[in-house]
């Protein structure tokens, strides 16, 4: 099941083994560079970790 939502973000539910799953993708239509992108993603990803 998908929502799409006018603020930019997408909500997906995924059944694995009789557990539901939510996964909340948020997008913008102005990204900038790749790289800043990029440096973004991993600053989350290295904040999630610690």
């Amino acid at each position: 099941m998908v929502q799409d939502d006018k603020s930019g973000q997408n909500v997906t539910i995924y059944e694995i083994d009789n557990k539901k799953y939510t996964v909340i993708t948020r997008y913008t239509d102005n990204a900038q560079s790749m790289d800043k992108l990029y440096d973004v993603i991993c600053k989350y990803v290295i904040s999630q970790i610690n």
